[in-house]
C-alpha cells in the first residue's frame, strides 16, 4: 500500500507539473486545428503567455503587428483576458456552458490589416483607420447575441487616386439566431450601402456602390474592381 501511495503521489505530481507548465504553443496548435488563425512565437505557458497573431491562407501566414498577451483563469468560471495594443482595455472571454461570452469593449487599428483576410481586401490594399465598438454578448452554437459597430474612417485604396474615399459604418446585430449586417456611408465621394446576414461562418451580403458626379471619372477603375456594373452603380456581392 505504501508503494502504491508513493506511485500515485509521483503521478499526481508529474500531472500537476505538466499542467501548470504547459507551453503556450499548445494553445496555438489547438487553434490552428480549428481555424485560419495562427499563434507565432508563442511564449510562456497556457495560463500566462504571449504570441504574435496571424491569418493563414493555407500557404502563407500574414502577421498582425503587435503581440497579444493572455491570462487564463478557471475560477470562479473559465475565462481569459486578452490584451493587445489595439484594444482600449483587455478583452474578457468567458465559457458559460455551451456559450462563449464576451465583455463590452472597443479597439482602434489600421485598416491595412484587412488585407490579411484575403479577397477582396488583398487586391484593394485598404488604408485608413478602423474603430470598433461592441456590446456585451455571446456566441452559442455559432449564433451571435450582441452588437458590433465598425467605422472605417478616411478610407483609402491603393487602386484609387482619390483619398480619402469616405467614412463607412458596418453594424452587426445578433439576437441569438441569424445576425444582420448593414453598411452605410457616413460621408465621402464613394457611396456604398447594403445589407446581409451572418449564419455561423456563412456571410451573405448584397449592396451597391456609386461615385459622386464630380469623382466618377477618378473612381471608375476602383468601381470596376468592386463588382458588376449596373448603370451608374456597381452591384456588391459577398458570400462565404
Amino acid at each position: 500500500m505504501k508503494r502504491v501511495l508513493i506511485a500515485l503521489t509521483l503521478v499526481v505530481t508529474v500531472v500537476v507539473t505538466v499542467v501548470l507548465n504547459a507551453p503556450a504553443a499548445w494553445i496555438g496548435d489547438w487553434i490552428a486545428e480549428r481555424s485560419k488563425v495562427r499563434l507565432v512565437d508563442a511564449r510562456g505557458t497556457v495560463w500566462r503567455g504571449s504570441a504574435l497573431i496571424g491569418m493563414s491562407d493555407g500557404r502563407a501566414t500574414t502577421l498582425v503587428p503587435g503581440r497579444i498577451d493572455w491570462r487564463l483563469e478557471l475560477l470562479p468560471e473559465p475565462s481569459v483576458d486578452i490584451s493587445h495594443p489595439w484594444l482600449a482595455a483587455p478583452l474578457k472571454l468567458m465559457v458559460r456552458g455551451s456559450a462563449l461570452a464576451f465583455g463590452a469593449g472597443s479597439a482602434r487599428l489600421p485598416a491595412g490589416v484587412l488585407a490579411s483576410a484575403g479577397m477582396p481586401f488583398n487586391t484593394l490594399r485598404p488604408g485608413g483607420t478602423l474603430e470598433a465598438r461592441w456590446s456585451q454578448g455571446e456566441f452559442r452554437a455559432g449564433a451571435l447575441t450582441g452588437e458590433l459597430q465598425i467605422d472605417w474612417r478616411d478610407a483609402t485604396s491603393a487602386l484609387s487616386p482619390v483619398a480619402p474615399l469616405g467614412t463607412y459604418r458596418i453594424l452587426v446585430t445578433g439576437r441569438g439566431d441569424t445576425a444582420t449586417l448593414d453598411l452605410q456611408t457616413l460621408r465621402g465621394p464613394l457611396q456604398m450601402e447594403g445589407s446581409g446576414r451572418i449564419n455561423g461562418l456563412q456571410v451573405r451580403f448584397r449592396g451597391t456602390a456609386t461615385a459622386e458626379p464630380s469623382s466618377r471619372a477618378a473612381l471608375d477603375g476602383l468601381l470596376g474592381v468592386l463588382g458588376m456594373r449596373s448603370g451608374d452603380k456597381v452591384l456588391l456581392a459577398f458570400d462565404t
